[in-house]
């Protein structure tokens, strides 16, 4: 890809804030803010702080209520949205060109002067509480959550996203806002913005609006990466249709050449509507409507999952079948040639082009690619790699990632 296709500047604030600006023809503007902090970031005792508190950062301010925000925001007549990862906690406006300054305003607002009310943490204490009953009625969501659970007995996968329900019950405002105050800073945050605007000009909006965000000494504790167990576990729960089984791998040792055989590997097992899998359950046996595979390569992250649901006549069968399926690719009786490679690549350059396209899909992009301290362009790198890979490497990387799974079933409890 050429820089004409992807024209940016970034340039670090004094205060420590990073800015990337993306120059696009474009009538739209899109602003994503992520501050680098996540579910692994939090100690035993604060899981679930990062998702409470991007909750909270929309409900009052200094000088807006939470009916104030949601109004600011609703004018804009775009797309809001915020988001709580493992390793990252995101807000992002997408709006008309005119719209920008305003949005910056907004943004810059609730995160530096959110005041946390304490009726409003109750109120979003009940909230949380239910997306954790949403979520145990997710039988997807659900079994994902449980393989974690076993797969892990010290990485912070172990534990959702939402974290743990006994401490979102009895965490007091001043232990959220202890929390934000320490990792809610310029010095740990990245703004990319695409629009069309010269990027002097939208360097210096966000100068306006974020430049007094004070900084602070950031200290961030070292964070675990544990490979999984190798262990088989039977859950139950009562009255569902579709039993499931979840496949947990994890690669922390793999080069990013590696990373990229896998992710061959990925596309061919269970990604595409042509997988391995797909048509190992599907189509020639008709056992299974919802199976998958899926990576991520996310730092200290590093996990792949194979998905399947069932009927209870068939759920043993299709465990037999995914056995089967992996044992083959690992002993090379499923071939794995050169039109393989060609495809992936294919679809990974579709995908990007797809990014460069979207001023949303890139904006988010290209915070990410930050937030990892990855090069934005960093593509262009992986599409040249892609050249060199052949179909032993992938092989090699089977037998690397495809062992010691931790396997989770969940069955219907009569």
């Amino acid at each position: 890809m050429n820089k004409q296709f992807f024209d940016w500047k970034d340039q670090i604030l004094d205060n420590g804030l990073r800015v990337v600006s993306i120059k696009k023809d474009t009538e739209l503007c899109s602003i994503h803010l992520g501050i680098d902090v996540g579910a692994v970031n939090e100690e035993e005792n604060e899981k679930g702080l990062c998702h409470f508190i991007e909750h909270m950062l929309f409900k009052g301010t200094k000088t807006r209520t939470n009916i104030d925000i949601d109004q600011d925001l609703e004018d804009r007549a775009g797309s809001y949205n915020a988001y709580t990862t493992y390793t990252s906690t995101v807000f992002s406006i997408t709006a008309l060109l005119q719209e920008l300054e305003k949005s910056l305003e907004i943004l810059s607002d609730m995160v530096i002067n959110s005041t946390f009310p304490s009726k409003e943490i109750e109120k979003e204490r009940g909230v949380i509480l239910a997306e954790f009953r949403s979520g145990y009625d997710d039988v997807e969501h659900y079994s994902y959550s449980r393989v974690n659970s076993v797969g892990f007995e010290k990485s912070p996968l172990r534990y959702d996203i939402l974290g743990k329900e006994s401490i979102i019950k009895n965490v007091t405002r001043e232990k959220i806002v202890s929390f934000y105050e320490q990792y809610y800073i310029p010095n740990n945050t990245v703004i990319s913005i695409v629009s069309s605007l010269a990027h002097e000009e939208v360097i210096e909006m966000v100068k306006k609006y974020f430049s007094l965000w004070k900084r602070k000494v950031l200290k961030k504790k070292k964070i675990l990466t544990e490979k999984n167990r190798s262990i088989e576990v039977i859950s139950y729960k009562k009255e569902i249709e579709q039993n499931t089984i979840v496949y947990l791998y994890t690669f922390y040792d793999l080069t990013r050449d590696e990373e990229l055989a896998l992710e061959i590997l990925n596309h061919k097992l269970g990604k595409s509507a042509n997988s391995i899998l797909f048509r190992a359950l599907r189509e020639d046996k008709g056992i299974s409507y919802d199976v998958y595979s899926e990576i991520d390569v996310t730092d200290y992250i590093k996990t792949l999952y194979i998905y399947c649901s069932a009927s209870e006549d068939d759920i043993l069968e299709a465990k037999e079948t995914i056995d089967n399926c992996i044992k083959n690719i690992v002993n090379k009786h499923i071939v794995i040639d050169e039109r393989n490679i060609s495809l992936m690549k294919k679809a990974m350059k579709t995908g990007i082009a797809s990014i460069l396209e979207d001023s949303e899909g890139l904006c988010n992009y290209v915070l990410h690619q930050m937030l990892m301290n990855r090069r934005i362009d960093g593509f262009s790198e992986d599409l040249e790699a892609l050249n060199n890979i052949k179909a032993e490497d992938v092989y090699k990387v089977a037998g690397k990632v495809l062992n010691g799974a931790t396997i989770h079933m969940l069955l219907n409890k009569r």
